[in-house]
């Protein structure tokens, strides 16, 4: 399984984007805070600002304006409302460059590289991710209570919150040098290497984890867009930072022999391409916000380090099921098998880049609706949320279960065709696990992270287990990704389904009809495209695209008039409209 970055700048070796998205945004909450007023509770308009200070350890008071600004965050405000299509199509663009690019890129790699030095990237990347643990937990505190701050009008608090975040997100990236270079000089005891890639898989690590701690320090400066729903600006600087890192690998390999060192190069300028983003768009967005020593508050340092520490759990759970893969391929099966394994990882990259293109606009929603009060309106959001993503997830998953081994015979070649049932595991689970990722959000509004990283960090060691012991009975590179099938749908169905359903006021299992609904529509998108490749197997990329429009037209109008409701189609109708005249 793999993650996808909605929140922070990619660390990614070869396209794989940070696991911010899915941990960072499901872990916004500790446990130990005081909890934001329910959404049944007395308006937002008869709370305070000292409630908040008081949280955070420090003085100050409310605005006069406070109330009056706390109103633009919501879903009708204009920073919402208006650019909502803008927001959503420019994630649809970078998504459409970074699909375009890693098409491309992978196989390029590949061919160069080798598959041993391509799974040593692969590799590199699994453990600097486990960075996250401090990075997500971290910049999930800045935005929560910096988004406080901001959207009630204080000011003052916010930037006593941005300069304590900055100085510690600078203070971790300090004492984190020492387990990348720790990692880096004992790499080839504790990890499958060939001999003659330890010095350039080395150089490699080092420049992933720069831009690990480059991600750290520029996410303080980053949740500026994501609180001013300026999606938008952010995916420009996303787009240059991926056109940076392939890019430089592109020019260097035409220049030189290849080599993982180019890699690392692109990745260290890319680091600073994205670092330097983030800082413009704070200053653009958030001109209010400034840097000053002075500002800084050791009485805030608890509540920022406490509320990532239950985010924490749930990233270490995270990790042990979607980035423990390659290091037990690595382990069990050696590189060349994780060569072949980090190859086809691109498909489920791109299945969550894809929910990108409207789960970052999701998450201020949710919360706009949960601190107004809007119990009704969060119930609709998030039903309306699910339904519709695993409606619109069925389809592109349900091509590659369908037409996957013809997909990896044109793209990496007949000697990968056999990689389907590994592909159709990895994918397939994403149109519940992803579809759910809406009622993450409801958690964190709720104050339920300590409860999902229990379960999550529980779930975690149980895919660790089962994935050693299903590689191990024989079932091979399968066995990893069934593990993490199982063991990631069982969180998000049983838990996160239901416990959101719970607090919402719902019966508990009032969101698994809509997640069956993009089953089923998955499970028919991908027997239609078994059927039609039994029958007159693609020799070509226009016969594999020709059976796919054929497919995504039949999907689509079904979909249109028999999953969606009739405010469904009021909605997707709206946005187009909103487009056009925009």
């Amino acid at each position: 399984m793999r993650p996808t970055s909605a929140m922070l700048t990619s660390v990614s070796v070869h396209g794989n984007p940070r696991i911010s998205a899915c941990t960072c945004e499901e872990a916004r909450d500790s446990g130990e805070r005081t909890r934001l007023r329910p959404v049944d509770a007395s308006p937002p308009e008869r709370r305070t600002e000292a409630s908040h200070d008081e949280q955070l350890g420090g003085g100050g008071s409310k605005s006069p304006d406070a109330t009056a600004d706390s109103i633009q965050t919501g879903p009708e405000d204009d920073s919402g409302s208006r650019h909502f299509s803008v927001n959503v199509l420019s994630s649809v663009g970078y998504i459409t460059l970074n699909v375009g690019l890693m098409a491309w890129y992978v196989p390029f790699l590949v061919s160069n590289l080798g598959l041993a030095a391509y799974g040593m990237l692969s590799l590199a990347n699994s453990l600097v991710l486990y960075l996250a643990v401090v990075t997500d937990s971290l910049n999930s505190s800045v935005f929560r209570y910096l988004g406080i701050d901001l959207n009630q009008g204080d000011i003052g608090s916010a930037n006593r919150t941005f300069n304590s975040a900055l100085i510690l997100s600078v203070l971790a990236s300090c004492l984190l040098l020492v387990p990348i270079v720790a990692t880096c000089y004992l790499l080839p005891l504790m990890f499958q290497v060939p001999p003659d890639l330890v010095a350039a898989t080395r150089f490699v690590l080092a420049a992933v984890g720069v831009m690990a701690l480059a991600a750290l320090v520029g996410g303080v400066f980053g949740v500026s867009s994501l609180i001013r729903h300026r999606f938008d600006l952010r995916n420009i600087v996303r787009s240059l930072v991926l056109l940076c890192r392939v890019g430089v690998v592109g020019l260097l390999f035409a220049a030189e022999p290849p080599s993982l060192v180019h890699v690392g190069i692109g990745l260290i300028l890319a680091a600073a391409i994205g670092l330097a983003g983030d800082v413009l768009l704070w200053r653009k967005l958030t001109p209010e916000l400034s840097i000053n020593p002075r500002l800084i508050e050791s009485t805030r340092f608890r509540p920022l380090i406490g509320l990532g520490a239950w985010s924490a759990i749930n990233v270490i759970g995270v990790l042990f099921i979607m980035q423990v893969d390659v290091i037990i391929v690595n382990q069990l099966l050696g590189p060349e098998a994780t060569g072949r394994y980090a190859s086809i990882l691109l498909f489920p990259i791109l299945i969550y880049t894809m929910g990108e293109a409207v789960l970052p606009v999701l998450s201020p929603a949710v919360m706009a609706h949960y601190a107004t009060g809007s119990k009704q309106a969060l119930q609709d959001l998030a039903k309306r949320s699910v339904r519709l993503l695993a409606i619109w997830l069925a389809l592109p998953i349900g091509l590659l279960c369908g037409m996957g081994a013809p997909l990896l015979a044109l793209w990496l070649g007949p000697a990968f065709a056999d990689l389907q049932i590994v592909l159709l595991l990895l994918v397939a689970p994403l149109t519940i696990n992803l579809a759910t990722r809406p009622l993450s959000y409801v958690l964190t509004a709720y104050n339920e992270v300590k409860a999902q990283g229990l379960v999550t960090l529980a779930l975690g060691a149980a895919n660790v287990a089962l994935a050693i012991a299903f590689v191990r009975a024989g079932l091979g590179l399968a066995g990893v990704p069934a593990a993490a099938a199982l063991v990631w749908t069982m969180r998000n169905v049983l838990f996160v389904s239901s416990r959101s359903a719970v607090l919402l006021g719902l019966r508990w299992y009032a969101f698994n009809g809509h997640l069956a609904i993009g089953l089923l529509g998955m499970a028919g998108v991908a027997a239609l495209g078994r059927i039609l490749c039994a029958l007159w197997w693609p020799t070509g990329w226009l016969s594999l695209a020709s059976f796919a429009a054929v497919i995504t037209l039949a999907y689509g109008a079904f979909a249109y008039f028999v999953f969606m409701t009739k405010a469904d189609r009021e909605l997707v109708s709206s946005v187009f409209a909103r487009r056009s005249t925009s």
